[in-house]
């Protein structure tokens, strides 16, 4: 890219005065979402020009093959509605792009395409899948943690992006929202070499806010959550779907965040998030003036007091740079853990290991070093080696057949929940 587009395009995608549109919404029926999405957009001053001679990418969160009802990824409804509203505001060309998990191939594409929805999404419809499995190396000085990112093409050769996310919980970062959505535009595994290079979780989500403040103030962009059904406990794969009721907009993805974060219960632990308020992206606490309640919606209306936090929950609190922080730490953090009865020995999580500590290994040798390996179907298993684990739990995200789960320390369930 060139230093003319780096330049900052859209100052309201960090400003914390930016408006949040938040619509209650308890149905995947097409036609209420697209009615939502018109209303939000007016009520934020989203587009207020129209998109006319515009080429627009929507970025959904289709992070791996999963059908809709799981609530892993945005719902197929949500993307046929969100095509038909920037149709409606004479987008010359609009173009679904997505990077999931795993290698970043047209094959991959095309699954994770049918599996979610989006194939069946877009017929009829003045939009196209993308299959450019091409990327650039994109710069952005005004980074504080990274300032060089490879990016997928589509993103790049965009004049709008959308960022279409789904809400949920997230072992690594708390919250997958607008903000970590987004770390979908690094392609396919290069996104395991950004995990291996920010291990630790302060650095790894000033990253995803520096990623995120590039993608967002470099163009023209709307954060679009779909959060009717979110995903609960060990997202944002391995969990339970659950019901919320909302819908948000907004040019700024880190104040979003910062609503929806309220919304599941979880504001104040939300790594992301506190680094964007230090940073001046969004408010310490969201303001009700800058959030824009469609029909008198209100966070604290639409709140789920009781929604179930990641089993990782707590994670950060021992991590102090010292010898007595760093021991606790290695002692109370949770760990991914095999379910060798559910483990079909497929090798995806040892393929998605940042940290390459996942060894997939012959049936009676895996037995010496894990006792359960006996229960497993399969002749050759996956193993952990877990002293050389970063605890990104890429495996147990990506894991097709949801056989990694978390174990927490007795002691630290005792101590955080």
């Amino acid at each position: 890219m060139s230093k003319e587009e780096n330049k900052i395009l859209n100052e309201a995608a960090l400003l914390p005065d930016t408006p949040v549109a938040l619509a209650a919404c308890d149905t995947y029926d097409e036609e209420r979402i697209f009615s939502l999405l018109v209303r939000c957009a007016e009520a934020a001053s989203v587009f207020p020009s129209g998109l006319a001679g515009k080429k627009v990418v929507i970025k959904p969160n289709f992070v791996m093959k999963r059908e809709p009802d799981a609530a892993a990824t945005v719902h197929p409804a949500v993307l046929r509605a969100t095509i038909r509203w920037l149709s409606s505001l004479g987008a010359e060309k609009i173009i679904v792009a997505e990077s999931p998990g795993g290698p970043y191939t047209a094959a991959r594409l095309r699954g994770v395409y049918t599996a979610c929805g989006a194939t069946d999404a877009c017929s009829g419809l003045d939009a196209a899948l993308n299959y450019d499995v091409g990327y650039s190396e994109a710069h952005y000085p005004e980074g504080q943690r990274a300032r060089v990112f490879d990016v997928i093409n589509p993103i790049l050769e965009a004049d709008v992006v959308v960022d279409l996310c789904k809400l949920k919980t997230h072992t690594l970062t708390q919250l997958s929202g607008a903000i970590k959505n987004l770390f979908g535009v690094i392609p396919g595994i290069v996104k395991f070499e950004m995990h291996s290079r920010y291990p630790d979780y302060n650095d790894f989500s000033a990253m995803l806010n520096d990623l995120c403040a590039f993608i967002c103030s470099t163009r023209e962009f709307v954060a679009i959550t779909d959060a009717i059904v979110g995903m609960e406990g060990n997202g944002p794969t391995g969990g339970s779907p659950r019901k919320i009721g909302a819908l948000l907009m907004s040019q700024n993805p880190f104040a979003s965040d910062a609503v929806a974060a309220r919304l599941i219960g979880i504001e104040g632990s939300v790594i992301m998030i506190e680094d964007a308020k230090s940073r001046g992206y969004c408010y310490t606490e969201p303001k009700l003036q800058h959030i824009v309640g469609i029909d008198g919606a209100t966070p604290d209306a639409l709140r789920v007091p009781d929604f179930a936090k990641p089993e990782t929950r707590g994670n950060f609190i021992f991590k102090a740079d010292n010898i007595i922080g760093r021991e606790l730490y290695r002692w109370f953090r949770p760990r991914p853990l095999i379910n060798y009865t559910a483990c079909l020995g497929c090798g995806e999580c040892a393929a998605s290991c940042p940290a390459k500590t996942i060894v997939m290994m012959e049936k009676d040798k895996a037995q010496k070093r894990e006792k359960s390996a006996k229960h497993a179907r399969p002749q050759k298993v996956p193993v952990i080696f877990r002293d050389k684990c970063i605890n990104c739990f890429c495996c147990q995200e990506l894991c097709p057949h949801r056989a990694v789960k978390i174990k927490k320390n007795p002691l630290s369930r005792l101590l955080i929940g």
